[in-house]
């Protein structure tokens, strides 16, 4: 009598599992390409809503936003507070965020009690969805929502205009590397943004297609007890938070110099958290732009113009692209 088989033998059925294990690991790659690349999309088009936000605010106010007011700086604000803000908030009303714009008092300080409902929100317009947005200084009075985004702050560091710090600057991290033919030191060629200064179109006799505006930068994860990360705090006109510098090219392996708070601790959580670019304290504070998306960043131009800059472009090429006029002759096909 013929015996007939009711299932499969043990070999078969180790080696069906083996086949679609080897499927998983042939399909799982091109899942996570795709969702970063849908991930990267969401990213440029934030950074496109953003770049018209821009215009307008330059349409109605006849410059960009002033990077960062305060005391301390170069001048002394027209009210006697130290009202403290970045260009974050004074965009707020051409990204339909009008209701916060309104709620916040422009007489104190960002961290005052009176706007912690504003600076605690999340706002997606500034953030990459690759990124992971986080939360800075969750168990202080003012805890604040974070972003991606950054304002181009020029070739140096955050104190390169001031006239107390050093400019040129030829000391830091890279030495004289990447200097423009003929020079011999390192200088600042102007930026965008600055402390107390607002810039318009007719600065940027570089080409605003040209120049940088705005690019991305890794939100750095906070933890308890002043274990904290100032990159990406959008809010804070404090060193590193709302600003990269060029001085570094994108997703540098070279160390963020940080600032730090009074106790000597700099605000960086480097090796201290997990996946957390890398920083150190630093007396001239810089951090270079960084994304989580493979090979390099995407970068808003001041014509509005969004394009994914290389990890591989040359130093002298970012540097000149963070400048609106130094003069530098960048080609198209250079980054």
């Amino acid at each position: 009598m013929r015996r007939v088989r009711s299932a499969f033998t043990l070999i078969e059925l180790l080696v069906v599992i083996a086949i679609i294990a080897v499927l998983i690991a042939l399909l799982l790659p091109a899942v996570q390409a795709a969702r970063e690349a849908a991930r990267r999309v969401q990213c440029v088009n934030n950074f496109k809503q953003l770049g018209i936000a821009m215009h307008n605010y330059h349409s109605v106010d006849n410059a960009f936003p002033i990077g960062r007011t305060g005391l301390g700086y170069t001048y002394t604000p027209a009210t006697a507070t130290d009202n403290r803000r970045t260009w974050v908030l004074s965009i707020l009303p051409y990204i339909e965020q009008g209701s916060a714009f309104n709620s916040l008092n422009f007489k104190v300080p960002f961290y005052d009690p009176s706007n912690t409902t504003v600076i605690r929100m999340s706002i997606n317009s500034f953030q990459c969805p690759s990124d992971q947005a986080t939360i800075q200084e969750p168990d202080t009075a003012y805890p604040r929502g974070k972003g991606s985004f950054a304002a181009n702050w020029g070739n140096l560091h955050y104190g390169q205009d001031n006239g107390t710090m050093p400019n040129p600057w030829n000391d830091g991290p890279l030495g004289l590397q990447g200097l423009p033919p003929g020079a011999t030191s390192l200088s600042f060629t102007g930026a965008p943004f600055a402390p107390n200064i607002s810039t318009n179109f007719s600065r940027f006799t570089d080409g605003t297609s040209n120049t940088i505006l705005i690019s991305e930068v890794i939100m750095g994860a906070n933890g308890p007890v002043n274990l904290y990360d100032h990159r990406g705090d959008i809010f804070n006109d404090d060193f590193n938070g709302t600003m990269f510098n060029t001085y570094t090219p994108p997703n540098s392996k070279i160390p963020d110099w940080m600032g730090g708070d009074a106790a000597g601790r700099p605000w960086c959580t480097y090796g201290l958290i997990p996946n957390v670019p890398p920083c150190t304290g630093g007396a001239n504070t810089f951090n270079a732009s960084r994304s989580r998306h493979p090979g390099g960043v995407n970068t808003l131009f001041a014509d509005g113009s969004v394009k994914f800059c290389k990890d591989s472009i040359s130093i002298p090429i970012w540097r000149a692209l963070g400048s609106p006029s130094g003069g530098e002759v960048v080609s198209a096909d250079s980054y």
